[in-house]
C-alpha cells in the first residue's frame, strides 16, 4: 500500500470510556500490530514515549485563526510513531476536551477545533473515526471521581445543577469530531467494548492471534475516594504506589449503593435525552450506532 492510500483509524477516547485501557493495550500487543501493517501513536501521551501535553490542544477560548499554533507539537508527536507501516492507529484519550469543563456543563466544547488540529497534524482527512459514548449521569459521576481521584474537590452535589443544564451533547460532539477530522466512517460503540473488539472496530482487516492483555486498570470506589479527598484538605502528598495501594484496599471493601446525585425528574430527563442522542446519530448518514444499550437505558 503506498503511503498515499495509507489508512488512518482514529480512536477517540472520551473520559471514563476505558481509553487507557485501551492504549495499555495496545501498548502490550504493539510488536503484533506492526507485524500487521500498523503503526501506533497517542499524541496527546507524548506519542510512543508516554508522558502529555495538554497545552498542545486547544480549548473553546481559542479562534480558528489561533489553531496553526498547537498543530506542529501533535504533529511531532505524531511524526515519531511513524515506522513506515501501511496504516496508522491513533489513540487520543480526551481529543474531544479536558474533564473539567464536564463538571462546569460545557459538554465539550472543542471537540470540533481539536479534531481540526489533529488532521493537520496528520496532514489529510481520516479513513476510520471510533468512539465510545456512555449515559450522561454516569460520564458526570465518572468524571467528578477521576477528578477527585487527582486533587481536592468540592462535593459532586455542588456540580450537579452544572452538569443537569449542560448545553450540547453526544449528536453535536459526534459530528463536530466527525467534521473536524472528515472521516469517511464513524462507528459509536454505546457499550464498554473490550479492547480487542475496539481494535476490530478500528482495523477491521487485523487479526492478533495471542492477544496480550494490557496491564489491569484500578478500580476506583467511593470510599477510596472519600480517603483520598480526606487526606488531599489535610495536604498530604502521597509517595509512588500509595494512592495505588490505598485504591487496591478500598477494591475490597464493601460500598454503599451509589446515587446518581439527580433528582427523579432530572435523571430521567437526562436518560431520555441519551436515548434520543443516539437515535439521532443512528439516523445521521456515515455514522454507524453499535451496542445494546438501548433497551437498557429504555427500561430504566
Amino acid at each position: 500500500m503506498s503511503r498515499h492510500h495509507r489508512q488512518i483509524a482514529v480512536h477517540a477516547g472520551f473520559h471514563c470510556s476505558g481509553s487507557e485501557e485501551f492504549q495499555r493495550f495496545l501498548g502490550a500487543n504493539r510488536a503484533a500490530i506492526a507485524a500487521g501493517g500498523y503503526d501506533l501513536a497517542y499524541p496527546g501521551r507524548g506519542g510512543a514515549a508516554g508522558g502529555s501535553f495538554d497545552c498542545a490542544w486547544p480549548e473553546a477560548r481559542h479562534s480558528d485563526d489561533a489553531l496553526d499554533f498547537f498543530v506542529p507539537p501533535v504533529a511531532s508527536a505524531l511524526a515519531g510513531a511513524a515506522r513506515g507501516s501501511d496504516s496508522l492507529i491513533v489513540s487520543e484519550h480526551d481529543l474531544a476536551g479536558r474533564m473539567p469543563a464536564l463538571l462546569a456543563g460545557r459538554f465539550y466544547p472543542a471537540a470540533r477545533k481539536r479534531a481540526e488540529v489533529l488532521r493537520a497534524a496528520l496532514g489529510r482527512p481520516v479513513d476510520r473515526l471510533v468512539v465510545t459514548v456512555q449515559p450522561y449521569d454516569r460520564l458526570f459521576r465518572a468524571a467528578w471521581s477521576r477528578v477527585a481521584l487527582e486533587r481536592e474537590v468540592e462535593p459532586y452535589a455542588d456540580f450537579v445543577p452544572a452538569m443537569g443544564a449542560f448545553a450540547g451533547g453526544w449528536v453535536e460532539v459526534v459530528e463536530g469530531l466527525r467534521e473536524g477530522l472528515q472521516a469517511r466512517e464513524v462507528t459509536v460503540l454505546t457499550d464498554h467494548a473490550a479492547p480487542e473488539e475496539l481494535l476490530m472496530h478500528l482495523a477491521p482487516g487485523l487479526r492478533l492471534t495471542s492477544p496480550v492483555p494490557g496491564l489491569p486498570m484500578p478500580v476506583i470506589t467511593d470510599s477510596a475516594i472519600t480517603m483520598l479527598q480526606r487526606h488531599y484538605r489535610q495536604g498530604v502528598r502521597f509517595a509512588p504506589g500509595q494512592r495505588d495501594r490505598l485504591l487496591a484496599f478500598h477494591a475490597h471493601q464493601p460500598q454503599i449503593a451509589r446515587e446518581s446525585g439527580f433528582a427523579g425528574l432530572q435523571l430521567a430527563d437526562l436518560r431520555g435525552r441519551y436515548v434520543a442522542d443516539l437515535a439521532t446519530l443512528a439516523r445521521t448518514d456515515g455514522i454507524r450506532v453499535a451496542g445494546q444499550i438501548f433497551p437498557a437505558i429504555a427500561a430504566e
